[in-house]
């Protein structure tokens, strides 16, 4: 099932409108009301849409990378891509659920309130109903609406863009009319501290869409319009706030504040159709957010993540739609409008949208100054032998098709680059086939083998080290003149001979220290400590924030910053990919999420628990059962039937743990 988008230029992709109008009709209303008043909210705005920049530049970095190959090579960055995966799907579950709790009371406020009543059949409070069966009938419908085929179109989009315009509206006529703006001089900008503040910037940190600086120069500059844009519509919603709330600490927890604006203003006349408009927004971002939610849960059936079985993935031969991943995110989403209140939903939302970002941010810190192989210092990494030059005997049947196993397994494992190689194929006698193997000898078998005594003294060979971490073999040019009535004597050292002069071998790795310099193993080590300082410094700093104490603060900065800059220094592989972002701007998102997150941990963190338990127990299941991604080729493989009956072998000893050994040997077949 493609998912329907609704873009300008290719840069608004799927589901920002569906935050937007979260975020300014809900989400900014919430902050306002409950978390910090309206100049506090027009703070927090600014600082969660910083950070948005931060942790879009890390969410674009991690959209370029190859699952897959992470998957069968690094276990532990695997487990944390798909931490981040797995929080990204909590967060839009949490969001589908607030945006069902709003539609919820909205539908109750047009019935005057009788609705929850006739449902109940008992009264029940107005703010916080529970258990919401109007939400659960909802999400049903829509889940069934979404197996038969439904998708969003660019009407459902106008509509909802027309409600959020309409609504907006409202407040500013409200406050024009009855407020008071005197308020902007006398209220209170923190009224409830730093952690009031904090908290308000976790929960808007949402409506800033992660996935719009992904692309080229002008789509990351339209993102980044984009983003201004939200921010300055919330900015306004949260200006007239200002001039109709006066915040106060004791009220209760208000769900849907607009609703309870208008009654307090004497608007009783236009509540109905505020509430029609309420259902309408709601509906037009429930469209864009809930098929992104089933979206990821069908990539974790898909073989780059191979976390749930493929079965989740069907889709439908009549719709198109993957029923299965649709009826189990609806139910989640069922389970959390049913017996989560609108608090918690909110809070939980926050907090899971933020550590996603600080696992993003995380990777990103530390993959670029991991050295892709480390040094083997007791085992050699390639043994080579010459062959004889003798006649081969006919290998019988069964030998035949060993050694074409043996030389299937040995490729089948790469999974980089491998190099691509234009062999003389004009000498055609009753010795053809040894000659191919001689010649995937010399391919294959870099070093080349052994020289010959009566060679010249000046042939060149590459020999590579274990610390070369690419191999690029060329053959530029075919050999000419080939008499094939003298191919019969030909032998090795001819050969040997005849491809230095035809063929380039260049080495793509450390070969010139003086202009790149590439992660070593003592270096990595080093780089860790480094690390560990600044997540030390994380944690410090928003602890520090959260009780005010200025020298937990200025000494978990220093934590943060000066590793960060000695990390500049260190060798790493951003020489040559541009994607992966700079070490200042990961530091900066992983400070960011973890302060934010720290303001919304207590109100969430049994939920983030259970469902980190939860992903953890699928991941196990994956690594064992499932996909057996830790399966490894054997260490030893037969290439080539020597005449006396042994075999020449390559042998490649078992890689450490969190390497990257890229193919080095390639072969032609």
């Amino acid at each position: 099932m493609v998912l329907p988008s609704w873009s300008i230029g290719g840069a608004v992709v799927n589901g920002t409108g569906g935050r937007w109008a979260l975020g300014t009709l809900i989400l900014t209303h919430l902050i306002a009301y409950n978390e910090t008043g309206g100049p506090g909210t027009m703070i927090s705005m600014a600082i969660a849409a910083v950070f948005a920049i931060f942790s879009g530049v890390c969410k674009s970095s991690v959209k370029s990378l190859q699952i897959y190959y992470i998957r069968t090579t690094h276990r532990a960055d695997f487990f944390c891509l798909f931490l981040s995966k797995w929080m990204d799907i909590l967060a839009l579950f949490s969001a589908c659920a607030v945006l069902v709790r709003t539609l919820s009371s909205s539908l109750d406020a047009m019935t005057g309130g009788l609705a929850r009543m006739y449902i109940l059949g008992r009264n029940s409070p107005a703010n916080e109903p529970w258990p919401d069966v109007i939400g659960v009938v909802v999400i049903f419908l829509l889940s069934g609406m979404f197996m038969l085929g439904l998708e969003n179109t660019k009407i459902f989009s106008f509509l909802m863009v027309s409600g959020v315009m309409a609504l907006t509206t409202v407040i500013g006529v409200v406050a024009g009319l009855r407020g008071n703006f005197e308020l902007f001089t006398s209220e209170a900008i923190l009224p409830k501290g730093v952690v009031g503040l904090l908290s308000g910037a976790a929960l808007a940190s949402f409506s800033f869409s992660n996935d719009l600086l992904n692309g080229n120069y002008c789509k990351r500059l339209l993102g980044l319009a984009v983003i201004l844009a939200v921010l300055l519509s919330n900015e306004l919603i949260g200006a007239c706030l200002t001039a109709v709330i006066k915040f106060s600490a004791s009220h209760d927890y208000e769900a849907v504040p607009m609703l309870s604006i208008l009654e307090n203003k004497d608007f009783h006349k236009a509540i109905a159709a505020v509430a029609c408009l309420l259902v309408l927004t709601c509906s037009g971002a429930l469209l864009e957010l809930f098929p992104e939610m089933f979206y990821q849960i069908v990539q974790l059936a898909t073989s780059d993540w191979k976390i749930l079985a493929k079965q989740i993935g069907y889709e439908n031969r009549d719709s198109g739609s993957p029923i299965l991943a649709v009826f189990t995110g609806g139910s989640l989403c069922a389970m959390l409008a049913f017996a989560c209140p609108m608090e918690n939903l909110t809070y939980i939302l926050a907090a899971s949208h933020l550590m996603a970002a600080f696992l993003r941010a995380f990777y990103l810190l530390y993959i670029p100054f991991r050295p892709q192989y480390m040094e083997q210092q007791n085992e050699s990494s390639l043994a080579y032998s010459r062959l004889n030059t003798t006649p081969k005997p006919v290998p019988s049947q069964s030998t035949s098709m060993k050694s074409k196993k043996s030389v299937w397994f040995f490729r089948k494992p790469s999974t980089a680059s491998l190099a691509h190689h234009m062999l003389p194929n004009n000498r055609a006698n009753k010795n053809g086939s040894r000659e191919e193997h001689e010649r995937e000898w010399l391919l294959l078998g870099e070093p080349p083998s052994p020289k010959a005594p009566d060679s010249p003294p000046n042939v060149e060979s590459t020999i590579l080290s274990d610390q070369v971490s690419d191999i690029e073999c060329i053959a530029l040019a075919k050999p000419e003149n080939t008499d094939s009535d003298e191919d019969s004597s030909t032998d090795i050292d001819a050969i040997v001979d005849e491809y230095r002069q035809k063929v380039k071998v260049s080495a793509a790795g450390p070969l010139d220290n003086n202009t790149l310099r590439l992660p070593s193993a003592g270096s990595w080590k080093l780089t860790m400590v480094f690390i560990a300082l600044i997540l030390t410094g994380s944690v410090l700093t928003s602890l520090g924030l959260m009780v005010w104490e200025t020298n937990a603060i200025i000494v978990g900065v220093n934590l943060v910053f000066i590793p960060s800059a000695i990390l500049m220094l260190f060798p790493k592989y951003d020489q040559t990919t541009s994607t992966t972002p700079a070490t200042l701007t990961c530091t900066v998102a992983l400070l960011g999420s973890a302060i934010l997150y720290s303001a919304s941990f207590l109100q969430s963190w049994p939920a983030l628990l259970l469902w980190f338990v939860a992903g953890l127990f699928l991941f196990i299941r994956c690594d064992t059962w499932c996909c057996l991604c830790l399966e490894r080729p054997p260490s030893t493989q037969t290439l080539i039937a020597s005449v006396s009956g042994t075999r020449t072998t390559i042998r490649l000893p078992r890689p450490p743990k969190g390497s990257i050994i890229p193919s080095r040997i390639a072969g032609h077949s």
